[in-house]
C-alpha cells in the first residue's frame, strides 16, 4: 500500500507550537525612530517654520495698467509681461475696458461707429491674442467662458450670448428686452435692471425662455455681480450711499455696516470667497484700515493702511489686493499674518486693475 502525502499529512497528533522570533532590541529602536523622523518631517512640512517672517507664496497674477499699457505683474516674482499697449480707464486717458477671465483678459476696443458694439480680444496666459467678438459688455461666466451682452437701443431690443473667452465657440443670442438693462450673471442666468432710476427693479433672468427666474427687489442701482451675489446701492444721500449684498439665489439682502468708530471712505467690494466684502474704512484719528466679512460682521484688519478712496481687487482663493499709499499694493488674505503679506511696486501712474490665479 503506497502512503499520500495527504496520509503523511494526517498522520498523528499536531506538534508543538513553533516559538515566535523576537525583534532584536535594537530593531526595535530603528524602527521608532524612523516613524518619529517621519512624523517630524511631515509637521515641518506642514507649518514650515522656516518661513516664519518672510512674505507666503501667492501664486498670484497682477493685471496693471498705466501710460505703457496693460502688463502682468507675477506677485511672487515681480516678473513683467506686456498685455497690450492700449490702457484702460479714462483716468490715465485710455479708452479700453480690460476683464480678467481665468489665467487671460478679455480687451474691448471701442468701435469708431457708433451703431457697432466694442470688438472684444482675448489674450492668454501667454499674451495669444484672439478675437472673440463684439459686445458693450463682457461678464466672465466661468474661468473659460464670458457673456457678450449688446445694449437695447429702445424700442430694438438687445442681446446677449455666451462665448468661448479664446473665441473657438459661441452660442446663439439671446434676445434681451429693450426696457431690461443687463449688469451680470450667475449660473443661473443674467442678472438685470427694469424700471426708471429710483425705482428700478433687481431680477433674474432666463435669457434662454425669455422669462423672469426671481424678482430681487428694488435698488437704486447696482455696483457689482460676482459668483452668486450682487452689491448694490439702497439710497443715497448727501452723505453718501448706502449698500447691500443681494444673494441673487435665494433673494436674501443684508445691508454693509461698518464698525463702530469707523466710517467707510470708498465703495466696498465683493470677496465671494467669504460671502462678504471688503471695504476702506477711516476713524476719527484718520487712521484708515480695511474692513472684511459678512457685510454686517465686517473685522478691522490690523496693521493694513490702504490709501483714502481705494478698493480692494478680490482674487481667486480668498486672495485681497490692497492698494497703499505711494502706489504699491499688498496682498492679504484671512489666516495670513501682515508681517507675511507681498508687496508689489508699481510704476509711476500704474494702478492695478484685475487679478489672476
Amino acid at each position: 500500500m503506497t502512503v499520500t502525502e495527504l496520509d503523511v499529512l494526517d498522520v498523528g497528533p499536531p506538534g508543538p507550537a513553533r516559538p515566535r522570533r523576537a525583534i532584536p532590541k535594537p530593531v526595535q529602536v530603528s524602527v521608532v525612530v524612523a516613524v518619529l523622523v517621519g512624523l517630524a518631517g511631515w509637521v515641518l512640512a506642514l507649518t514650515q517654520p522656516w518661513s516664519s517672517g518672510g512674505p507666503t507664496p501667492t501664486g498670484l497674477r497682477l493685471l496693471t495698467d498705466g501710460p505703457g499699457g496693460l502688463t502682468w505683474v507675477d506677485v511672487d516674482t515681480g516678473t513683467r509681461a506686456r498685455v497690450t499697449d492700449a490702457t484702460a480707464g479714462s483716468e490715465l486717458g485710455g479708452g479700453v475696458e480690460a476683464t480678467v477671465v481665468g489665467s487671460g483678459v478679455l480687451v474691448q476696443y471701442p468701435s469708431n461707429d457708433q451703431v457697432f458694439a466694442d470688438s472684444v480680444v482675448s489674450y492668454d496666459e501667454n499674451g495669444t491674442p484672439g478675437p472673440v467678438g463684439e459686445a458693450d459688455l463682457v461678464i466672465p461666466s466661468s474661468p473659460s467662458s464670458v457673456w457678450l451682452v449688446v445694449d437695447a437701443e429702445p424700442p430694438t431690443n438687445g442681446g446677449a450670448a455666451l462665448a468661448s473667452a479664446y473665441g473657438s465657440w459661441r452660442s446663439k443670442v439671446f434676445s434681451v428686452p429693450a426696457g431690461l438693462e443687463v449688469r451680470g450673471a450667475t449660473t443661473d442666468g443674467l442678472v438685470a435692471l427694469r424700471g426708471v432710476f429710483r425705482g428700478q427693479n433687481l431680477l433674474l433672468w432666463d435669457p434662454q425662455l425669455q422669462e423672469k427666474i426671481r424678482s430681487l427687489g428694488r435698488v437704486i442701482g447696482v455696483r457689482e455681480v460676482s459668483d452668486r451675489y450682487a452689491l448694490v446701492s439702497t439710497g443715497c444721500l448727501t452723505t453718501g450711499c448706502s449698500t447691500a449684498m443681494i444673494d441673487v439665489s435665494t433673494g436674501e439682502r443684508t445691508d454693509v455696516v461698518t464698525p463702530s468708530g469707523w466710517f467707510d471712505v470708498s465703495t466696498p467690494r465683493l470677496v465671494p470667497s467669504m460671502a462678504g466684502v471688503a471695504v476702506v474704512v477711516k476713524n476719527e484719528l484718520g487712521d484708515t484700515a480695511l474692513a472684511v466679512g459678512r457685510p454686517d460682521e465686517l473685522s478691522i484688519v490690523e496693521d493694513l493702511q490702504p490709501v483714502l478712496g481705494s478698493q480692494a481687487l478680490a482674487g481667486p482663493d480668498g486672495w485681497l489686493v490692497v492698494p497703499l499709499e505711494g502706489g504699491d499694493v499688498v496682498v492679504w488674505r484671512e489666516g495670513v499674518d501682515t508681517e507675511d503679506t507681498t508687496r508689489v511696486q508699481l510704476a509711476p501712474d500704474e494702478r492695478a486693475v484685475g487679478v489672476s490665479g
